[in-house]
């Protein structure tokens, strides 16, 4: 009574759930837009980009003029600081000029305060350079987020259909296992009556046993992908529900030429790699200008006081060059940033060739999956086709109970194997897009309605 009762409950847990799904729950479009809203990777990459915009904003506000503040207090009494501080407090006398008061002068303190403007006229291509590379660095980091957000949906994509292949696998099980435990209990009547053979009986309960050991670790398998998934979406998996079921969709499948073709342009880290070569060829050429004059004009203004009762300016204007000579590091510099634009140059070409083998495989595999889905499904009704006929002929007497068991488990495997198919058609549809560097909101859309429409 106690199995009996138990079967009975996995079998109302079962339909239970499969009925939510069925009525409720998130999509799968609802629990991608619900993780990139909290993702950790995400919010990280789109703040890099602000990081970058921020880099860019300060290289070009170099440009503008800049003020310079300084202040300084200073004692002593040394002949020319004493007589030059006097001069430019606009307070020397007559009695300075006396020898004694210029030999031996006595303490003197001073407040210098000035303010200097600084224009740059030329900085030798430098801050050209470095708006460019702002600029690379800015859309750098956007390729990141992309790639960091295209990665995501397919890990949320990948999770969603892991929760409907393990409920669709759960739901077969447990249908098999009711049809199973009625034919069982059905023979344990007529072993008693001594028309059923021992030995027989209790090899369909073993046949039977196994596809219960198999529910239970589906069942394990089931919330582990519910946890996953909460987990990504940031909610209790006792809570989550998923809309859904898997059916099948028939996706479009360009030529792979025409596959590796879209990679190579939107593939969000060969983006980056070719803006990295960018970034080192702007670096490897402001190298070679590093030996150019800088121009900068500049104005100032100085005060020196005593007491801060009168505060005389002085001004200085004019334009003022510096020019680096004898720069021994010169020669390592230019050897370095033109290694650096090489080794650019060759991880470019390498994840150039990383995509087109990707892509290739990725694509085969997926072309594999549609080919041998018929084969799947044929199973299927095969094994159907082969559980009808044993259940009349095991009625007749003229089966054994066991090859019924072993139909029903034949059963179960053409269904899981199917499952599985439909799940590697979505989940193969999603890597695809991915690898293609395609993997938008549209993509996800797109799976979603295969989901909905097999309800």
């Amino acid at each position: 009574m106690l199995a009996a009762a138990m079967r009975i409950f996995f079998l109302i847990l079962s339909l239970t759930a499969w009925a939510s799904a069925q009525s409720g729950g998130t999509s799968l479009g609802a629990a991608v837009d619900a993780v990139l809203q909290r993702n950790p990777g995400v919010a990280g990459a789109k703040y890099r980009v602000q990081e970058a915009d921020a880099a860019l904003r300060e290289t070009q506000m170099k440009r503008l003029p800049s003020l310079t503040v300084n202040s300084a207090f200073t004692r002593g009494d040394n002949p020319v600081y004493v007589f030059g501080t006097l001069m430019n407090r606009k307070s020397f006398t007559q009695a300075d000029f006396a020898i004694d008061s210029l030999n031996n002068p006595g303490l003197t303190n001073n407040f210098r305060n000035s303010f200097e403007v600084g224009v740059p006229l030329f900085t030798g291509f430098e801050l050209q350079s470095f708006e460019r590379l702002g600029r690379l660095g800015r859309d750098a980091a956007a390729s990141g987020q992309e790639l960091t957000v295209q990665d995501t949906r397919y890990a949320v994509v990948e999770a969603f259909l892991q929760v409907l292949l393990q409920k669709d696998l759960f739901r077969a099980l447990a249908e098999r296992i009711e049809a199973s435990d009625a034919e069982i209990e059905n023979a344990r009547k007529l072993k008693e009556k001594g028309l059923v053979l021992g030995s027989d009986y209790y090899a369909a309960q073993a046949i039977c046993g196994s596809l219960k050991a198999w529910r239970t670790q589906v069942a394990a398998g089931l919330e582990a992908a519910k946890s996953r998934l909460a987990t990504l979406m940031g909610v209790s998996p006792q809570s989550m529900s998923v809309s859904g079921v898997l059916s099948y969709k028939e996706y479009p499948l360009e030529p792979e030429a025409d596959l590796v073709e879209i990679a190579l342009r939107h593939r969000p880290e060969l983006r980056q790699s070719s803006l990295r070569e960018d970034m080192a060829s702007v670096l490897r050429r402001q190298e070679g200008l590093s030996l150019l004059p800088k121009v900068e004009a500049f104005g100032s203004m100085e005060t020196d006081t005593k007491d801060f009762n009168g505060n005389p300016w002085n001004k200085i204007f004019g334009v003022r060059a510096s020019l680096p000579l004898g720069d021994p590091t010169y020669p390592s510099r230019r050897s370095r940033a033109q290694a650096s634009l090489e080794a650019s140059r060759a991880e470019a070409a390498r994840a150039q060739e990383g995509v087109r083998i990707e892509v290739s495989q990725v694509y085969l595999g997926y072309k594999g999956v549609r080919e041998s889905l018929s084969i799947a499904k044929d199973t299927v009704d095969k094994a159907r086709q082969s559980l009808e006929l044993f259940r009349p002929l095991y009625r007749e007497g003229r089966q054994s109970i066991m090859e019924v068991l072993r139909a029903e488990e034949g059963m179960a495997k053409a269904q899981s194997a199917y499952s599985e198919s439909l799940y590697n058609i979505h989940a193969g549809r999603a890597r695809l897009l991915l690898a293609a560097g395609n993997l938008d909101g549209q993509a996800v859309r797109d799976i979603e309605r295969g989901l909905e429409e097999g309800k």
